[in-house]
């Protein structure tokens, strides 16, 4: 998977947004993992906890548990749709064009199980991003499913804030680079810092341009 690239971190921290531009500058695939959970087929026996939040009438009742729990939840799921993204990795091998994989499921212990520990990044939200990007998922849900109970405010909080704890502790453990982002100011000088971990993407875009 030499022509693989991962982009993970927390929820907020722009890892979208930085993906979707390099796709607009350069032309490389993206994978959004987010979209795993739309797409892909899960069963009960090989991602139960994937399984079991689309069982669920209302999404929002997975937040309904204690803090903790809301967060041991999460990196179980993420480490099954990390899984199904590695599947779709793997099915592609042959594919000689370089890809983009970004989402909070690329955890770093995740990366260090299959042994990749390069082109990789990681954007890791401040407290303060967490907060904002809490408040605005929020309000994008329909009254119908949200009725502003302030513990589902809390728990992704908690959540979201633990996952953003591992990474650090798991990037600095494993030797990954990151970035605590504390605004989009700087957009420029961060995209280019994420360019520069990707070094080879460029040039690898470029070949695969020549081929076609």
């Amino acid at each position: 998977m030499n022509r693989v690239y991962f982009l993970g971190g927390s929820p907020g921290s722009g890892k979208t947004t930085f993906t979707d531009a390099i796709h607009r500058n350069l032309g490389v695939e993206v994978f959004h993992t987010d979209d795993i959970f739309l797409k892909s087929n899960v069963s009960k026996n090989k991602q139960p906890y994937m399984s079991e939040l689309r069982e669920l009438s209302n999404p929002l009742d997975i937040w309904k548990h204690s803090p903790q729990s809301c967060l041991d939840f999460w990196i179980k799921y993420y480490e099954e749709a990390f899984g199904l993204l590695m599947e779709n990795l793997h099915q592609r091998q042959e594919n000689p064009h370089p890809v983009i994989a970004e989402g909070v499921c690329i955890l770093p212990h995740f990366l260090e199980k299959i042994n990749y520990h390069s082109n990789s990044y990681f954007l890791i939200s401040c407290y303060k991003f967490l907060e904002e990007a809490v408040s605005q998922k929020l309000k994008q849900l329909p009254a119908s499913l949200y009725n502003n109970e302030s513990y589902i405010y809390e728990n992704m909080l908690y959540t979201f804030s633990g996952i953003s704890q591992i990474m650090i502790e798991d990037c600095k453990r494993i030797n990954f680079p990151y970035l605590i982002m504390q605004n989009l100011e700087d957009y420029s000088l961060i995209h280019q810092k994420i360019l520069n971990q990707f070094s080879h993407l460029e040039k690898e875009c470029d070949e695969s341009a020549m081929g076609q």
